[in-house]
Protein backbone atom coordinates (compact mmCIF):
# COMPACT_ATOMS: atom_id res chain seq x y z
CA UNK A 1 0.00 0.00 0.00
CA UNK A 2 1.46 3.46 -1.19
CA UNK A 3 1.26 5.94 1.79
CA UNK A 4 0.97 9.68 0.71
CA UNK A 5 -0.27 12.49 2.93
CA UNK A 6 -2.97 13.60 0.19
CA UNK A 7 -6.56 12.97 1.80
CA UNK A 8 -5.27 11.02 4.41
CA UNK A 9 -6.84 12.00 7.84
CA UNK A 10 -4.83 12.33 10.82
CA UNK A 11 -5.96 9.57 13.11
CA UNK A 12 -8.65 10.67 15.69
CA UNK A 13 -7.15 8.56 18.18
CA UNK A 14 -3.02 9.46 17.88
CA UNK A 15 -3.97 12.74 18.41
CA UNK A 16 -6.02 11.96 21.46
CA UNK A 17 -3.07 10.72 23.18
CA UNK A 18 -2.21 14.35 23.57
CA UNK A 19 -5.24 15.91 25.09
CA UNK A 20 -5.65 19.68 23.41
CA UNK A 21 -2.25 19.79 22.53
CA UNK A 22 -0.31 22.69 21.72
CA UNK A 23 1.90 25.20 23.19
CA UNK A 24 2.10 25.59 27.11
CA UNK A 25 0.45 22.18 27.10
CA UNK A 26 2.07 19.45 29.04
CA UNK A 27 2.24 15.75 27.01
CA UNK A 28 2.67 13.13 30.01
CA UNK A 29 0.13 14.04 31.80
CA UNK A 30 -2.38 14.09 29.27
CA UNK A 31 -4.38 11.47 28.61
CA UNK A 32 -7.10 10.18 25.67
CA UNK A 33 -9.91 13.06 25.45
CA UNK A 34 -12.78 10.99 23.69
CA UNK A 35 -13.08 7.02 23.18
CA UNK A 36 -11.47 5.84 19.49
CA UNK A 37 -14.67 7.59 17.11
CA UNK A 38 -12.00 7.20 14.38
CA UNK A 39 -10.61 3.49 15.22
CA UNK A 40 -11.83 1.02 17.42
CA UNK A 41 -9.29 -1.94 16.82
CA UNK A 42 -12.11 -4.70 15.68
CA UNK A 43 -11.06 -4.76 12.14
CA UNK A 44 -8.59 -5.49 9.76
CA UNK A 45 -8.88 -1.80 8.46
CA UNK A 46 -9.33 -0.88 11.46
CA UNK A 47 -5.11 -1.74 11.67
CA UNK A 48 -4.07 -0.68 8.67
CA UNK A 49 -6.14 2.94 9.60
CA UNK A 50 -3.99 3.10 12.54
CA UNK A 51 -0.61 1.99 10.59
CA UNK A 52 -1.37 5.05 8.16
CA UNK A 53 -2.05 7.49 11.12
CA UNK A 54 1.08 7.11 12.62
CA UNK A 55 2.95 7.65 9.27
CA UNK A 56 0.82 10.51 8.61
CA UNK A 57 0.84 12.13 12.18
CA UNK A 58 4.89 12.16 11.45
CA UNK A 59 5.17 13.71 8.09
CA UNK A 60 2.22 15.99 8.93
CA UNK A 61 3.54 19.42 8.58
CA UNK A 62 1.60 21.11 11.36
CA UNK A 63 3.95 19.28 13.81
CA UNK A 64 7.22 20.27 13.16
CA UNK A 65 9.80 17.85 14.38
CA UNK A 66 10.29 16.39 11.15
CA UNK A 67 9.43 19.22 8.89
CA UNK A 68 11.85 21.59 10.51
CA UNK A 69 13.17 21.24 14.35
CA UNK A 70 15.23 18.08 13.17
CA UNK A 71 17.55 20.66 11.38
CA UNK A 72 17.85 23.10 14.63
CA UNK A 73 18.65 20.36 16.63
CA UNK A 74 21.21 18.36 14.05
CA UNK A 75 22.92 21.70 12.46
CA UNK A 76 21.78 25.08 13.89
CA UNK A 77 22.64 24.09 17.02
CA UNK A 78 26.17 22.24 15.53
CA UNK A 79 28.02 24.27 12.90
CA UNK A 80 26.28 24.13 10.06
CA UNK A 81 23.84 27.18 10.40
CA UNK A 82 22.87 29.87 12.07
CA UNK A 83 19.59 30.50 13.63
CA UNK A 84 18.11 33.55 11.78
CA UNK A 85 14.68 34.97 11.36
CA UNK A 86 13.55 36.43 14.51
CA UNK A 87 12.61 33.69 17.15
CA UNK A 88 14.44 33.84 19.74
CA UNK A 89 13.94 30.68 21.21
CA UNK A 90 15.94 29.09 18.05
CA UNK A 91 18.70 31.63 18.76
CA UNK A 92 19.32 30.29 22.01
CA UNK A 93 20.05 27.00 20.33
CA UNK A 94 22.24 28.59 17.70
CA UNK A 95 23.87 30.52 20.33
CA UNK A 96 23.23 27.92 23.23
CA UNK A 97 21.56 29.81 25.34
CA UNK A 98 18.30 27.59 25.59
CA UNK A 99 16.20 27.70 29.37
CA UNK A 100 13.69 24.89 30.33
CA UNK A 101 10.91 27.41 29.18
CA UNK A 102 11.91 28.14 25.87
CA UNK A 103 9.10 26.16 23.77
CA UNK A 104 10.89 25.99 20.16
CA UNK A 105 12.43 23.22 19.77
CA UNK A 106 12.87 22.82 23.51
CA UNK A 107 9.10 21.40 24.48
CA UNK A 108 8.03 21.23 21.05
CA UNK A 109 10.49 18.33 20.42
CA UNK A 110 9.57 16.58 23.55
CA UNK A 111 5.64 17.45 22.80
CA UNK A 112 5.78 15.86 19.37
CA UNK A 113 8.21 13.39 19.49
CA UNK A 114 6.08 11.72 22.48
CA UNK A 115 2.45 12.04 20.82
CA UNK A 116 4.11 10.15 17.49
CA UNK A 117 5.26 7.75 20.36
CA UNK A 118 1.79 7.73 21.68
CA UNK A 119 0.21 6.78 18.17
CA UNK A 120 2.71 3.79 17.96
CA UNK A 121 1.83 2.44 21.64
CA UNK A 122 -2.17 2.92 20.84
CA UNK A 123 -1.41 0.13 17.88
CA UNK A 124 1.22 -1.96 19.96
CA UNK A 125 -1.73 -2.47 22.88
CA UNK A 126 -4.73 -2.56 20.41
CA UNK A 127 -3.66 -4.39 17.56
CA UNK A 128 -2.89 -7.65 18.79
CA UNK A 129 -6.79 -8.32 20.11
CA UNK A 130 -8.08 -7.78 16.84
CA UNK A 131 -9.67 -11.02 16.03
CA UNK A 132 -10.90 -10.35 12.19
CA UNK A 133 -8.96 -12.95 9.89
CA UNK A 134 -8.79 -10.92 7.11
CA UNK A 135 -5.76 -10.20 9.29
CA UNK A 136 -3.38 -12.27 9.27
CA UNK A 137 -0.55 -13.25 11.27
CA UNK A 138 2.12 -12.07 8.83
CA UNK A 139 0.41 -9.28 8.35
CA UNK A 140 -0.41 -8.53 11.65
CA UNK A 141 3.20 -8.58 12.83
CA UNK A 142 4.05 -6.94 10.17
CA UNK A 143 2.16 -3.67 11.23
CA UNK A 144 3.34 -4.56 15.17
CA UNK A 145 7.01 -4.23 13.47
CA UNK A 146 5.90 -1.74 11.76
CA UNK A 147 4.85 0.08 14.87
CA UNK A 148 7.95 -0.79 16.98
CA UNK A 149 10.23 0.35 14.34
CA UNK A 150 8.49 3.91 14.11
CA UNK A 151 8.83 4.03 17.99
CA UNK A 152 12.26 3.45 18.22
CA UNK A 153 13.22 5.67 15.64
CA UNK A 154 11.00 8.60 17.88
CA UNK A 155 12.73 7.12 20.82
CA UNK A 156 16.46 7.67 19.52
CA UNK A 157 15.54 10.86 18.36
CA UNK A 158 14.86 12.23 21.80
CA UNK A 159 17.12 10.38 24.24
CA UNK A 160 20.04 11.75 21.86
CA UNK A 161 18.39 15.33 22.69
CA UNK A 162 17.85 15.09 25.98
CA UNK A 163 19.59 12.03 27.35
CA UNK A 164 17.81 9.96 29.95
CA UNK A 165 14.08 10.33 28.89
CA UNK A 166 10.34 8.73 30.10
CA UNK A 167 10.10 4.79 28.66
CA UNK A 168 6.75 4.91 28.13
CA UNK A 169 5.52 2.42 26.17
CA UNK A 170 1.60 1.62 26.66
CA UNK A 171 -1.38 4.05 26.19
CA UNK A 172 -1.55 6.66 28.56
CA UNK A 173 -4.12 6.79 31.62
CA UNK A 174 -5.77 10.05 33.71
CA UNK A 175 -4.31 8.25 36.57
CA UNK A 176 -1.77 10.50 38.16
CA UNK A 177 0.05 7.59 39.70
CA UNK A 178 1.04 6.20 36.37
CA UNK A 179 3.41 9.34 36.04
CA UNK A 180 7.04 8.24 35.50
CA UNK A 181 10.12 9.36 35.89
CA UNK A 182 13.11 9.22 33.48
CA UNK A 183 14.55 5.94 32.58
CA UNK A 184 18.31 5.78 32.50
CA UNK A 185 20.15 6.57 28.90
CA UNK A 186 21.27 3.02 28.84
CA UNK A 187 17.67 1.36 29.96
CA UNK A 188 16.36 3.51 26.75
CA UNK A 189 18.66 2.37 24.14
CA UNK A 190 18.14 -1.26 25.10
CA UNK A 191 14.36 -0.62 24.67
CA UNK A 192 15.20 0.84 21.29
CA UNK A 193 17.44 -1.78 20.51
CA UNK A 194 14.99 -4.12 21.67
CA UNK A 195 12.03 -2.54 19.38
CA UNK A 196 14.27 -2.46 16.48
CA UNK A 197 15.60 -5.96 16.35
CA UNK A 198 11.52 -7.37 17.03
CA UNK A 199 11.00 -5.10 13.85
CA UNK A 200 14.11 -6.47 11.97
CA UNK A 201 12.71 -9.62 11.90
CA UNK A 202 9.08 -9.11 10.76
CA UNK A 203 8.90 -6.30 8.45
CA UNK A 204 9.82 -7.32 4.25
CA UNK A 205 12.73 -6.55 2.54
CA UNK A 206 10.25 -4.53 0.36
CA UNK A 207 6.85 -3.97 -0.52
CA UNK A 208 4.87 -4.31 -3.51
CA UNK A 209 5.35 -0.92 -4.97
CA UNK A 210 8.50 1.58 -5.02
CA UNK A 211 6.97 4.13 -3.26
CA UNK A 212 6.14 1.76 -0.14
CA UNK A 213 9.31 0.37 -0.12
CA UNK A 214 10.89 3.50 0.57
CA UNK A 215 7.83 5.49 2.83
CA UNK A 216 7.04 2.12 5.22
CA UNK A 217 9.43 0.53 7.64
CA UNK A 218 11.14 -2.33 6.03
CA UNK A 219 13.88 -4.70 6.99
CA UNK A 220 16.68 -2.69 5.80
CA UNK A 221 14.95 0.95 7.29
CA UNK A 222 15.31 -1.00 11.16
CA UNK A 223 19.05 -2.35 10.11
CA UNK A 224 20.13 1.33 9.03
CA UNK A 225 18.59 2.70 12.56
CA UNK A 226 20.23 -0.22 14.56
CA UNK A 227 23.56 0.69 12.84
CA UNK A 228 23.00 4.21 13.72
CA UNK A 229 22.35 3.60 17.32
CA UNK A 230 24.96 1.22 18.09
CA UNK A 231 27.36 4.20 16.68
CA UNK A 232 25.23 6.50 18.75
CA UNK A 233 26.45 4.51 21.77
CA UNK A 234 29.82 3.79 20.80
CA UNK A 235 29.42 0.09 19.91
CA UNK A 236 31.31 0.01 16.66
CA UNK A 237 31.34 -3.90 16.56
CA UNK A 238 27.58 -3.88 16.15
CA UNK A 239 27.34 -0.71 14.08
CA UNK A 240 29.65 -2.94 11.35
CA UNK A 241 27.29 -5.73 11.85
CA UNK A 242 24.16 -3.55 10.92
CA UNK A 243 25.76 -1.88 8.38
CA UNK A 244 26.71 -4.61 6.68
CA UNK A 245 23.14 -5.75 6.64
CA UNK A 246 21.80 -2.90 4.69
CA UNK A 247 24.85 -2.48 2.40
CA UNK A 248 25.11 -4.08 -1.25
CA UNK A 249 27.74 -6.65 -1.93
CA UNK A 250 29.29 -3.67 -3.70
CA UNK A 251 30.35 -1.91 -0.44
CA UNK A 252 31.15 -5.37 1.29
CA UNK A 253 27.84 -5.95 2.88
CA UNK A 254 24.99 -8.79 2.14
CA UNK A 255 21.99 -6.49 1.74
CA UNK A 256 19.00 -7.63 -0.10
CA UNK A 257 16.77 -4.61 -0.98
CA UNK A 258 19.13 -3.47 -3.29
CA UNK A 259 19.92 -0.31 -2.40
CA UNK A 260 21.96 1.81 -4.60
CA UNK A 261 24.00 5.65 -4.83
CA UNK A 262 22.04 8.23 -7.49
CA UNK A 263 24.55 8.65 -10.03
CA UNK A 264 23.53 12.47 -9.92
CA UNK A 265 23.82 13.94 -5.83
CA UNK A 266 21.28 16.75 -7.16
CA UNK A 267 19.14 13.84 -7.85
CA UNK A 268 18.42 13.35 -4.33
CA UNK A 269 16.92 16.92 -3.99
CA UNK A 270 15.26 17.47 -7.26
CA UNK A 271 11.64 16.32 -6.34
CA UNK A 272 11.79 14.22 -9.43
CA UNK A 273 13.43 11.50 -8.32
CA UNK A 274 10.94 10.49 -5.45
CA UNK A 275 11.95 6.99 -3.84
CA UNK A 276 15.04 6.01 -5.57
CA UNK A 277 17.30 3.26 -5.20
CA UNK A 278 19.22 5.05 -2.36
CA UNK A 279 16.50 6.37 -0.39
CA UNK A 280 16.17 3.65 2.74
CA UNK A 281 13.15 5.95 4.44
CA UNK A 282 11.43 8.73 3.62
CA UNK A 283 8.12 10.53 4.56
CA UNK A 284 6.19 11.21 1.39
CA UNK A 285 4.46 15.04 1.07
CA UNK A 286 2.27 15.75 -1.32
CA UNK A 287 2.58 19.80 -3.36
CA UNK A 288 -0.59 21.86 -2.69
CA UNK A 289 -2.50 19.77 0.05
CA UNK A 290 -3.26 21.09 3.88
CA UNK A 291 -0.31 18.22 5.33
CA UNK A 292 2.37 19.65 2.77
CA UNK A 293 5.77 20.13 4.21
CA UNK A 294 5.19 23.70 4.61
CA UNK A 295 8.01 24.20 7.27
CA UNK A 296 10.61 23.99 4.36
CA UNK A 297 9.16 27.14 3.02
CA UNK A 298 10.69 28.94 6.37
CA UNK A 299 14.48 28.13 4.75
CA UNK A 300 13.57 30.30 1.40
CA UNK A 301 14.37 34.30 1.23
CA UNK A 302 11.63 36.38 1.77
CA UNK A 303 10.75 37.20 -1.23
CA UNK A 304 8.53 33.72 -1.74
CA UNK A 305 6.93 34.07 1.82
CA UNK A 306 7.30 37.55 2.57
CA UNK A 307 4.41 38.50 4.28
CA UNK A 308 4.53 35.36 6.83
CA UNK A 309 8.24 34.86 7.40
CA UNK A 310 12.11 36.29 7.56
CA UNK A 311 14.07 33.63 6.44
CA UNK A 312 15.73 31.54 9.41
CA UNK A 313 19.04 28.92 9.27
CA UNK A 314 21.00 30.43 6.90
CA UNK A 315 24.23 28.38 5.98
CA UNK A 316 27.09 29.57 8.34
CA UNK A 317 29.99 31.20 6.89
CA UNK A 318 31.88 28.15 8.27
CA UNK A 319 30.23 25.42 6.42
CA UNK A 320 30.36 27.56 3.12
CA UNK A 321 34.42 27.45 3.90
CA UNK A 322 34.50 24.12 4.16
CA UNK A 323 32.27 23.59 0.76
CA UNK A 324 35.38 25.76 -0.48
CA UNK A 325 38.27 24.73 0.94
CA UNK A 326 37.20 20.73 -0.58
CA UNK A 327 36.83 22.06 -4.03
CA UNK A 328 33.16 20.63 -3.56
CA UNK A 329 31.56 22.22 -6.07
CA UNK A 330 28.98 19.22 -6.79
CA UNK A 331 27.81 19.45 -3.17
CA UNK A 332 28.21 22.91 -2.61
CA UNK A 333 25.63 24.20 -5.63
CA UNK A 334 22.92 21.35 -4.23
CA UNK A 335 23.21 22.37 -0.88
CA UNK A 336 23.51 26.44 -0.52
CA UNK A 337 22.34 29.52 -3.44
CA UNK A 338 23.55 32.72 -2.82
CA UNK A 339 21.05 34.35 -5.48
CA UNK A 340 17.73 33.03 -5.34
CA UNK A 341 16.29 35.20 -7.69
CA UNK A 342 18.36 34.64 -10.27
CA UNK A 343 22.14 36.56 -11.13
CA UNK A 344 22.78 40.22 -10.03
CA UNK A 345 19.47 39.87 -7.76
CA UNK A 346 20.77 40.83 -4.04
CA UNK A 347 19.55 38.81 -1.19
CA UNK A 348 17.94 40.70 1.42
CA UNK A 349 19.98 41.36 4.46
CA UNK A 350 17.39 39.33 7.15
CA UNK A 351 20.26 37.07 8.97
CA UNK A 352 23.10 37.96 10.97
CA UNK A 353 25.84 38.96 9.53
CA UNK A 354 28.25 36.13 9.83
CA UNK A 355 30.03 36.06 6.98
CA UNK A 356 32.74 38.08 5.01
CA UNK A 357 32.21 41.88 4.27
CA UNK A 358 31.63 41.10 0.45
CA UNK A 359 29.31 38.32 0.95
CA UNK A 360 25.57 38.65 0.71
CA UNK A 361 23.79 36.06 2.74
CA UNK A 362 23.37 32.37 1.20
CA UNK A 363 20.25 30.06 1.33
CA UNK A 364 19.64 26.58 2.00
CA UNK A 365 18.95 25.11 -1.31
CA UNK A 366 18.94 21.30 -0.93
CA UNK A 367 15.29 20.86 0.86
CA UNK A 368 11.91 22.83 0.10
CA UNK A 369 13.56 24.17 -3.38
CA UNK A 370 10.33 23.31 -5.21
CA UNK A 371 8.23 25.68 -3.17
CA UNK A 372 4.93 26.44 -5.48
CA UNK A 373 5.29 30.16 -3.56
CA UNK A 374 1.42 30.19 -2.15
CA UNK A 375 0.33 30.07 1.85
CA UNK A 376 -1.79 27.63 0.71
CA UNK A 377 0.14 25.47 -1.33
CA UNK A 378 3.38 23.90 0.08
CA UNK A 379 6.76 21.56 -1.04
CA UNK A 380 6.02 18.35 -2.97
CA UNK A 381 9.77 17.44 -1.99
CA UNK A 382 9.29 14.39 0.21
CA UNK A 383 11.92 14.42 2.97
CA UNK A 384 14.44 11.61 3.00
CA UNK A 385 15.27 10.39 6.60
CA UNK A 386 17.64 7.49 5.97
CA UNK A 387 19.93 7.35 3.10
CA UNK A 388 22.23 4.89 1.76
CA UNK A 389 25.35 7.20 1.56
CA UNK A 390 24.85 8.09 5.63
CA UNK A 391 25.41 4.29 6.13
CA UNK A 392 28.23 3.61 4.21
CA UNK A 393 30.07 6.36 5.19
CA UNK A 394 29.06 5.24 8.97
CA UNK A 395 30.40 2.00 7.98
CA UNK A 396 33.89 3.48 6.98
CA UNK A 397 34.13 5.67 10.66
CA UNK A 398 33.18 1.66 12.19
CA UNK A 399 35.94 0.57 10.79
CA UNK A 400 38.19 3.32 10.80
CA UNK A 401 37.12 3.11 14.91
CA UNK A 402 38.12 -0.55 14.93
CA UNK A 403 41.19 -0.14 13.41
CA UNK A 404 40.32 -1.23 10.06
CA UNK A 405 41.47 1.80 8.42
CA UNK A 406 42.61 0.26 5.37
CA UNK A 407 39.20 -0.86 4.65
CA UNK A 408 37.69 2.56 5.45
CA UNK A 409 39.63 4.69 3.18
CA UNK A 410 37.80 2.64 -0.14
CA UNK A 411 33.91 3.65 1.18
CA UNK A 412 34.89 7.26 1.83
CA UNK A 413 36.40 7.26 -1.73
CA UNK A 414 33.25 5.94 -3.28
CA UNK A 415 31.29 8.83 -1.39
CA UNK A 416 33.84 11.18 -3.50
CA UNK A 417 33.88 10.12 -6.63
CA UNK A 418 30.05 10.14 -7.10
CA UNK A 419 30.73 14.29 -6.20
CA UNK A 420 34.06 13.91 -8.65
CA UNK A 421 36.35 14.56 -6.09
CA UNK A 422 39.98 13.20 -5.82
CA UNK A 423 40.31 9.94 -3.69
CA UNK A 424 41.32 11.22 0.03
CA UNK A 425 44.50 11.44 0.95
CA UNK A 426 44.12 10.72 4.89
CA UNK A 427 46.40 7.47 5.49
CA UNK A 428 46.55 7.49 9.67
CA UNK A 429 44.04 6.58 11.53
CA UNK A 430 43.08 9.65 13.18
CA UNK A 431 43.56 11.58 9.82
CA UNK A 432 40.73 9.13 8.47
CA UNK A 433 38.94 9.68 11.40
CA UNK A 434 39.00 13.78 10.21
CA UNK A 435 38.35 13.00 6.99
CA UNK A 436 35.34 11.11 7.49
CA UNK A 437 34.06 13.62 9.79
CA UNK A 438 33.78 16.27 7.12
CA UNK A 439 32.67 13.69 4.38
CA UNK A 440 29.95 13.84 6.26
CA UNK A 441 29.50 17.15 6.87
CA UNK A 442 29.32 18.25 3.53
CA UNK A 443 27.61 15.15 2.13
CA UNK A 444 24.95 15.14 4.81
CA UNK A 445 24.36 19.03 5.25
CA UNK A 446 20.63 20.51 6.09
CA UNK A 447 20.11 16.38 7.25
CA UNK A 448 20.19 17.27 10.83
CA UNK A 449 23.57 14.53 11.49
CA UNK A 450 25.97 17.37 12.25
CA UNK A 451 25.61 17.87 15.99
CA UNK A 452 25.31 14.23 16.33
CA UNK A 453 28.21 13.58 14.34
CA UNK A 454 30.66 15.73 16.75
CA UNK A 455 29.31 14.17 19.77
CA UNK A 456 30.38 10.59 18.51
CA UNK A 457 33.85 12.42 17.46
CA UNK A 458 33.84 13.61 21.28
CA UNK A 459 32.13 15.86 23.69
CA UNK A 460 35.22 17.86 24.35
CA UNK A 461 36.34 18.33 20.09
CA UNK A 462 33.01 19.15 19.69
CA UNK A 463 32.95 22.06 22.92
CA UNK A 464 36.27 23.40 21.47
CA UNK A 465 34.92 23.05 18.12
CA UNK A 466 32.10 25.85 18.96
CA UNK A 467 33.92 28.09 21.44
CA UNK A 468 36.08 28.90 18.26
CA UNK A 469 33.59 29.68 16.11
CA UNK A 470 34.31 32.56 14.26
CA UNK A 471 32.24 34.85 11.35
CA UNK A 472 33.89 35.95 7.74
CA UNK A 473 36.03 38.60 9.38
CA UNK A 474 37.66 36.58 11.95
CA UNK A 475 35.59 37.35 15.11
CA UNK A 476 34.58 35.45 17.54
CA UNK A 477 30.40 34.30 17.70
CA UNK A 478 30.65 34.14 21.37
CA UNK A 479 29.57 30.83 22.11
CA UNK A 480 30.26 29.66 25.31
CA UNK A 481 29.40 25.83 24.82
CA UNK A 482 30.09 23.64 28.28
CA UNK A 483 29.59 20.10 28.92
CA UNK A 484 26.00 20.86 30.25
CA UNK A 485 24.71 22.38 26.65
CA UNK A 486 25.74 19.02 24.92
CA UNK A 487 21.90 17.78 25.84
CA UNK A 488 18.78 20.10 26.01
CA UNK A 489 16.85 21.10 28.95
CA UNK A 490 14.06 19.37 30.26
CA UNK A 491 10.94 21.08 29.01
CA UNK A 492 9.82 23.22 32.69
CA UNK A 493 5.98 22.45 32.04
CA UNK A 494 6.23 19.29 31.69
CA UNK A 495 8.20 18.94 34.97
CA UNK A 496 5.48 21.79 36.55
CA UNK A 497 3.00 18.61 35.66
CA UNK A 498 4.86 15.81 36.80
CA UNK A 499 7.17 16.13 39.97
CA UNK A 500 8.94 12.90 39.14
CA UNK A 501 10.94 14.57 36.00
CA UNK A 502 14.45 15.47 37.21
CA UNK A 503 16.26 18.23 34.94
CA UNK A 504 19.40 18.03 33.40
CA UNK A 505 22.44 19.06 35.35
CA UNK A 506 23.34 22.46 34.85
CA UNK A 507 19.92 23.82 33.49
Amino acid sequence: MQIHKKHIPLLTAALALVGTGGCGKSFLNQAPQNTLTSVDFKSASDAETAMVGAYSLMANSAYWYYAWNYLIDGDVRADNNYSGGSAPDIDGVDNFTSVATDYQPISEDWYELYMDIGACNMILDNVPNIQDPQLTSTRKAQILGEAKFLRAYHYSHLVRNYGAVVLQLHTITVDPNTLKSRSPVDSVYARIIQDLKDAEVSLPISYSDQASSHSRATQGAAEAVLAKVYAQIGDYQNCLTYCNKVLPQLYGGTGAAGYSLLSNYDWLFDSQHRNSAESIFELQHTEGTITHGYAQGLILPPSVQAQYWVKFAPPSHDLVKAFRTAGDSVRYASSITWEYNGPGTANPVSSPAHYGSTDTIPYVWKIGRNWPGAWSGGSGDNLVLLRLADIILLKAEALNTLGRTGDAIPLINAIRARVKLAPTTAVSQSDVALAILNERRLELAFEGERWFDLLRFGAQYTINLMNSQTDGNGMSLGYQVDAHRLLYPIPQNDRDNNPHLTQNQGY
